[in-house]
């Protein structure tokens, strides 16, 4: 009885583990603790039983001269597509139709307007109008080709956030590789 009680705790640990995951990818163990409020334990042990499951992949990145396990989804999204829940943004206002525009600000971050931006056209390196598709829920784009090559996106960590009514792309640390955890 013992166990079968275990066994119930941890798959709704489990299950909030990877909707945490979901809205917030790329976190560490440290990080999700902190943002769930959970003892070390708990976090650790359905971590291990996703991983297990096949459910999320940890990836090592080098932050600042140390390595930082991140744990991530493992939906075989591809690492230049981004979905922006639709609630952070004012989609409502004719600024977010059919198109954005994506800037490279500078050589870490990328900045994505639904309209364009006179004062980010003067210090991009680059600009180009992409196409995106929207509903209740998410916006989502596709980091143009030019760009994931020039940030090398496939090989770092990125963190999104929204300022106002913009897209912030931050681009840092080198993904290593994957980390197997112990079972």
């Amino acid at each position: 009885m013992q166990e079968l009680k275990r066994n119930k705790r941890g798959l709704g640990s489990d299950e909030l583990l990877l909707e945490a995951i979901k809205d917030y990818p790329g976190l560490s163990q440290y990080e999700l603790i902190k943002k769930l409020k959970w003892p070390s334990g708990r976090v650790d042990g359905s971590i291990r039983r996703l991983l297990n499951e096949n459910l999320v992949v940890i990836k090592r990145v080098e932050r600042k001269g140390r390595l930082v396990n991140l744990v991530y989804l493992k939906d075989g999204r591809p690492s230049n597509v981004l979905e922006v829940p639709a609630k952070l943004l004012h989609t409502e206002n004719l600024t977010w139709l059919d198109s954005a525009f994506v800037y490279a600000l500078d050589s870490t971050t990328i900045g994505i307007a639904g309209h364009e931006m006179p004062e980010w056209n003067e210090i991009s390196c680059f600009i180009e109008e992409i196409p995106i598709r929207k509903d209740e829920e998410k916006i989502v784009l596709q980091i143009p080709e030019k760009f994931s090559r020039f940030y090398n996106i496939e090989r770092k960590h990125k963190v999104v956030s929204i300022n106002g009514n913009n897209i912030l792309v931050t681009i840092s640390g080198d993904i290593i590789g994957e980390k197997k955890y112990p079972s």
